[in-house]
């Protein structure tokens, strides 16, 4: 193994670089591909385009054990040593919503984002020498490999309606056209971190994401806003922050709940239908129940605070209403909502 490889705690016999304050650099990354990438040697092969693509078994994150390493500052891992400034390429964000391939899973994870690619050559290594380089840091520090399918497995393109440029490009976030798509997860107890290792026609791509609740920027729609648009429109969307595949209401969102309250309290003839939607991403039947279930915590919520139940009802329907272009994440931001529909009458 590669001398540029150490990690920033004990970790016997692998020799991995942790970061230790690595100057960011403007992305400069080329156009991403669309293109189909080929399977490495060591990745599942992709299923026949004619062969029926099954529903894809959800992921149990339990099922991989805890790391007990220490792991270094964000993003964990350093560039190879010898490669300059001006080949090093790389995007980041505080927040963002990224998709990783965990078991044949297509799963939206949030949080700190940074996404990172060289060319091999820049950094003297080879394609199967940058994988394997990185594959052994990534093990260090108690990272398990979860993806078990290539984005070209019909099941996988299911799961996003067989767009595979939308999947690879938006969803994957591929720089480059990668030959493996490998997924590793790190469970600590202070949350999870997800690992893309994307490897392939010259060029390492590495995408971390250290799941994270956003931090509020955005006011609070308040009972008098909310009255005013059923007024004049009958309905009006809210943005509940809900964690990736749940549906319980988070602690940063009981002020909404508070004032949907003061709505109904001001309105004693008020009736709610309360609409859970969701974007396009994923299996259409459980995006159906996941919405309905985030609609239901939203009234059960409010007959806590002593809302009579005949007052609000809940109702999902998935991705079947979008009111913007599922084809970018922007556009996907707002269709994954919940609506309050007032009820005639």
């Amino acid at each position: 193994m590669q001398a540029w490889l150490k990690v920033g705690c004990t970790v016997a016999l692998v020799g991995v670089l942790a970061l230790s304050g690595c100057k960011k650099k403007h992305d400069a990354a080329a156009p991403a591909s669309d293109q189909a990438a080929a399977p490495a040697a060591a990745s599942p092969a992709p299923a026949a385009a004619s062969a029926a693509a099954p529903a894809a078994a959800r992921f149990d994150i339990a099922s991989v054990p805890m790391s007990t390493a220490d792991l270094p500052p964000f993003p964990y891992i350093d560039w190879p040593s010898g490669l300059i400034d001006g080949h090093k390429f790389v995007k980041s964000s505080e927040f963002d919503r990224i998709y990783v391939i965990a078991g044949s899973q297509l799963l939206p994870v949030e949080g700190r984002y940074e996404n990172r690619h060289f060319m091999n050559s820049d950094a003297k290594l080879s394609d199967l020498a940058a994988q394997r380089n990185y594959e052994a840091v990534i093990k260090a520090l108690g990272g398990v490999k979860v993806s078990t399918m290539l984005p070209t497995n019909p099941a996988m393109l299911a799961q996003n309606n067989n767009d595979l440029g939308d999947l690879v490009v938006n969803k994957l976030r591929a720089a480059m056209s990668p030959d493996s798509y490998d997924y590793y997860l790190i469970r600590k107890p202070e949350g999870n971190v997800w690992i893309g290792l994307l490897v392939g026609g010259g060029y390492t791509q590495i995408i971390t994401v250290t799941e994270g609740q956003m931090k509020t920027v955005v006011g609070l729609v308040k009972a008098d806003d909310m009255q005013k648009a059923l007024d004049e429109k009958g309905h009006i969307a809210l943005y509940l922050n809900f964690d990736t595949d749940k549906a319980a209401i988070r602690q940063d969102d009981q002020p909404v709940i508070d004032e949907i309250g003061k709505l109904l309290d001001k309105a004693p003839t008020l009736k709610l239908s309360i609409d859970g939607h969701t974007d396009n991403v994923g299996d259409e039947k459980h995006n159906q129940q996941l919405s309905k279930k985030r609609a239901e915590a939203v009234a059960a919520a409010l007959i806590a605070k002593g809302v009579d139940k005949s007052r609000v009802r809940a109702e999902g329907f998935g991705a079947s209403k979008p009111i913007a272009d599922n084809a970018s994440e922007e556009g996907r931001g707002k269709n994954r909502r919940v609506e309050l529909v007032r009820v005639a009458a």
